[in-house]
């Protein structure tokens, strides 16, 4: 029966209300009932077609915590039963019930999933004093309490019942209580008169109203039945409450103003944590919060030689190489680690051991003179050489034949890049102006690109060559001369060291 009564009751806790709580710590109900007997001239327990005994009742209850509550319970009615061998006539007795009993209280719903539950069920045990008073066996008056016609005993009893929450201070309740008597009074031989077997069962039905006596019990301002923190200290209140009554958390972080160091956070600083203080975090302490560092797992030696608005190790000389493990703290600008001229201790690397680092190096892997940049110094025969192909490179008139007179001269080219092979070598074509501009521009392009074919032919790799056309761009003399226009046709050599 208590399992059934149970689930019937949690079934239904779908709406939400406020239920007697610390807020609303008392409690008063008046109640109608049924008074149901069981004795040895017969048993009206649950027996809905028996006659009707009425009662009324009271009960005064207390919050104790949210599974107990401790209260009172009094109640006035009617007692009897009819059909059994009292009476050989009608078979029946009548006569006056008093009851009073303290009771104890288990909440079977008392979790924060159920709290606020428009259902409440409950079991209670009780202990109080029962009084059968005005026994009347012939009619159906009562007569005035004698000792004759009077049994007080002491009842040991419990029950079921179930509040249905209507708002914040009332409900509806049924409950029924079961009660036995352990006494029977000053007529221990009269099974009329408080017998063992006279046993009783209250049905109650009625209104019930919760209250405080204190209606804002820590004096921060909300109301007991609005106050979800209700026992605020003066500190707390100090800070101010929110409209629930809880400290205010301003920054909603998580920590309320009266502990927060921090009050202030913004959303990004919170998202990325806070500490105990309400602060945003710093895993690595290194004094730039977690939402912003981007390296919040420094050690303790990163962090001696100091990190940067980033919460990173500092690298002052921006070579790559973090302070904490440079060697070389004050690397040039343009040397470092991504582009390979400084070594793992962040100091320039030379590789071709010339004295020229190589972040500066045009020819870091072959040894050369700081004057040409680390690559080595062009000789002289090489540049009388070039200097002799400037002019000595002839084509057929108007096009990028070479002459076989040229042969000679670009042969010695050929043996010089060979002999060389750290050069590369540009070759740029120009002309005049004797003509269209555009025309003398794709001239000096096809020219340029015939010379660099021959060498190619001759075994020069492709790789170490490059071709351009300038036209009449770029000329070296005075064009309105025969001897200036000569020089302005020609095929320029430039070494290139390159990376």
């Amino acid at each position: 029966m208590k399992k059934i009564f149970v689930f019937v009751c949690a079934a239904l806790t779908t709406l939400s209300v406020a239920a007697q709580s610390k807020e609303k710590p008392w409690s008063v109900g008046l109640y109608g009932g049924k008074v149901e007997a069981a004795n040895d001239w017969g048993n009206h327990f649950f027996h809905p077609a028996s006659d009707f005994y009425g009662s009324a009742s009271l009960t005064f209850e207390h919050f104790m915590n949210e599974k107990f509550d401790v209260g009172v319970h009094a109640l006035w009615g009617r007692y009897g039963t009819k059909g059994g061998d009292f009476n050989p006539t009608d078979g029946e007795f009548k006569a006056g019930l008093g009851f009073g009993a303290v009771q104890g209280k288990y909440k079977f719903l008392h979790s924060d999933k159920f709290k606020e539950s428009l259902l409440h069920p409950f079991a209670f045990v009780s202990l109080g004093a029962r009084a059968i008073y005005g026994l009347d066996q012939n009619d159906n008056s009562y007569q005035t309490t004698t000792d004759d016609n009077k049994a007080v005993s002491f009842a040991l009893g419990g029950g079921l019942g179930c509040d249905l929450r209507i708002n914040e201070a009332f409900a509806i309740r049924y409950f029924a209580t079961y009660g036995y008597p352990i006494g029977n009074g000053d007529k221990p031989d009269n099974r009329l008169c408080g017998d063992f077997a006279d046993q009783h069962l209250l049905h109650n039905l009625g209104i019930v109203y919760s209250f405080a006596l204190d209606k804002d019990r820590d004096n921060d301002g909300v109301e007991n039945s609005k106050d979800k923190c209700p026992d605020n200290t003066p500190e707390e209140i100090a800070m101010g409450v929110d409209e629930n009554g809880c400290p205010k958390d301003s920054d909603k972080d998580g920590v309320p103003d009266y502990l927060d160091k921090c009050p202030n956070n913004t959303l990004e600083e919170v998202s990325e944590g806070i500490d105990e203080n309400g602060c945003p975090k710093d895993t690595d302490k290194d004094g730039v919060a977690d939402f912003k560092d981007k390296c919040p797992e420094n050690t303790a030696e990163e962090i001696a030689k100091g990190v940067d608005e980033n919460g990173c190790p500092k690298d002052s000389d921006g070579d790559g190489v973090p302070d904490y493990k440079d060697e070389c703290e004050n690397t040039p600008a343009g040397a470092n680690l991504a582009n390979g001229t400084v070594d793992e201790k962040g100091c320039p690397k030379d590789t071709d051991g010339d004295g020229v680092a190589d972040y500066e190096d045009v020819c870091p892997e072959v040894a050369g003179v700081k004057e040409n940049k680390g690559c080595p110094e062009i000789k002289e025969e090489v540049k009388k050489v070039f200097e002799k192909a400037l002019n000595g490179i002839e084509f057929e008139t108007g096009s990028a034949k070479i002459k076989k007179s040229s042969n000679k001269i670009l042969d010695d080219v050929v043996k010089i890049m060979k002999e060389n092979p750290s050069y590369k070598l540009s070759i740029n074509g120009h002309t005049d102006n004797v003509g269209n501009a555009e025309k003398n521009q794709k001239l000096s392009e096809d020219r340029a690109a015939a010379v660099k074919a021959y060498l190619e032919s001759k075994g020069v790799d492709a790789s170490r060559l490059s071709s351009a056309g300038f036209g009449q761009d770029q000329p070296v003399a005075d064009n309105k001369t025969k001897a200036g226009r000569a020089k302005n046709r020609r095929v320029e050599f430039k070494v290139r060291f390159e990376k």
